[in-house]
């Protein structure tokens, strides 16, 4: 359609000039036609142009036709774009350092659990080591009390019971639970009311006479 109109423009135009030239007389009638077949003939070799060139004619008047936005339009889209890209960028960098802080915590956490399993590990085995010394420690007192009762068995009460005055009253009071009791009873009668009294609230604590 655009290239009809350029060719009327132009017949028109040449028209123009012809008639103007025949009415001032400057141009001869064979330099007329001349001069019009010249201009004429520009315009149909145009209307000749190949298929390809009209296509580009017709995709270049669509493209003249498709709307143009405004250029703050543009701006003001492309300008939120930026801050989008910009908000995006940031959000992905708190959240990479949220997953940095959060692994650098779960390390932690599990580097400690290793720790405390490792002490606790320690402290169980001091504790059964521990436990081991003392149950040989109560066994060698348990046998050595019971070596001590019967040498006190064997010694008259009158002579034992001021010997085991003079101890201190968790010894008096091993010797005194591993003795029979009709000895240890005998042996009593020989100590003071004060030292009988420790004697027995051992006793009571360690759980009583552990042999007849």
């Amino acid at each position: 359609m655009k290239k009809i109109i350029i060719t009327v423009q132009i017949l028109v135009a040449v028209f123009i000039v012809v008639k103007v030239a025949a009415v001032s007389g400057i141009f001869g009638k064979g330099d007329i036609f001349t001069s019009g077949a010249s201009i004429v003939r520009p315009a149909q070799a145009q209307s000749q142009a190949p298929d390809t060139q009209a296509a580009q004619t017709q995709e270049a008047q669509a493209a003249d036709e498709l709307p143009v936005p405004p250029k703050d339009a543009l701006r003001d889209i492309l300008a939120e774009q930026r801050d989008l890209a910009t908000a995006l960028a940031s959000k992905k960098t708190e959240l990479d350092e949220r997953e940095n802080l959060l692994r650098a915590e779960e390390e932690r956490l599990l580097s400690l659990r290793r720790e405390i399993v490792e002490k606790m590990t320690i402290l169980k085995a001091q504790e059964d080591r521990l436990a081991a010394e003392l149950d040989k420690v109560r066994e060698d007192n348990i046998k050595r009390f019971k070596e001590m009762a019967k040498v006190y068995e064997s010694t008259p009460p009158a002579k034992a019971g001021p010997m085991m005055e003079k101890l201190d009253t968790k010894t008096a009071a091993g010797i005194t639970m591993n003795m029979k009791k009709d000895k240890a009873g005998a042996l009593w009668a020989y100590l003071t009311p004060a030292k009988a009294v420790e004697i027995t609230k051992e006793i009571t604590k360690a759980g009583g006479f552990k042999s007849e």
